[in-house]
């Protein structure tokens, strides 16, 4: 088997109360994780057990305690100036809610057009060009670089948030619940567009979620998380099959949408 596009190897994050006079607390800890080039895998488990503090620490938002993250075989951990800066952006994260990750104040022309001036060498043609093959790829077109967030609803605001991920032509794309706030016929064509762009440009996927179904849809393998530690990680089919785990059983059993083999038959 060939190198894993992302390898975590006994991660531990730990979060300090701003005046330091309290013990440090561990939100993930000793945590394993191999991702595949071309793969998605799905990120589960309840509010607070450190998913977003995952794709938080891969992208340098948060520092590691311990463990090491390896991506494309460069060590992140400890990665800082230039070095990090040259391999951030082929690892672009997109965050939950789409209008909060933008400015409201710069039209979404602008605001694909930074990432490409902040790390490439592009003219001004050369980067026009590739705003507007970008969100053509996403199927909204090029006059959509003249207007505000504000102005955009909820299903054109996520694709113009995917579209600046893809601009810079990432390798691994990190999605932090990317459709919790859209409403479901929505939520579906979004979800066929990721996997469509997967498809086509050769991306690999960390897809963190609340919803099961999604997860069930999307991700060729899931992990299941809890108090900052990986319980299972197994292909999709055989976890939602027969969960090895009473925890990933309890999830599933919650899931309104979502019934292992056995308890539908």
């Amino acid at each position: 088997m060939t190198e894993p596009v992302l390898s975590v190897d006994g991660l531990a994050v730990e979060y300090r109360s701003q005046d330091r006079r309290t013990a440090p607390v561990r939100v993930i800890d000793d945590m394993h994780l191999d991702i595949q080039s071309g793969e998605t895998v799905g990120l589960v488990g309840e509010s607070g057990s450190g998913k977003s503090t995952l794709a938080y620490a891969i992208t340098g938002l948060v520092p590691a305690a311990e463990g090491s993250i390896r991506f494309e075989g460069t060590e992140l951990v400890g990665l800082k100036g230039r070095a990090r800066r040259t391999v951030q952006q082929r690892i672009q994260l997109v965050f939950q809610n789409a209008l909060l990750s933008l400015s409201p104040r710069r039209t979404v022309g602008w605001q694909l057009d930074e990432p490409l001036r902040v790390h490439t060498t592009l003219d001004a043609a050369a980067r026009t060009e590739t705003v507007e093959r970008t969100l053509e790829a996403l199927e909204l077109t090029p006059a959509m670089c003249s207007r505000l967030p504000h102005e955009l609803s909820g299903g054109q605001a996520q694709r113009v948030v995917l579209a600046r991920a893809l601009v810079l032509e990432p390798t691994l794309i990190l999605f932090d619940e990317p459709t919790s706030a859209l409403d479901v016929s929505v939520q579906a064509s979004v979800l066929n567009l990721l996997q469509r762009l997967k498809d086509e440009r050769g991306l690999t996927y960390l897809f963190i979620t609340h919803d099961l179904g999604v997860a069930r849809h999307l991700c060729d393998r899931v992990a299941v998380m809890r108090r900052g530690e990986i319980v299972e990680l197994r292909p999709t089919a055989e976890l939602f099959a027969s969960p090895a785990h009473d925890y990933t059983r309890s999830l599933l059993r919650s899931s309104p949408t979502v019934q292992t083999e056995s308890e539908s038959s």
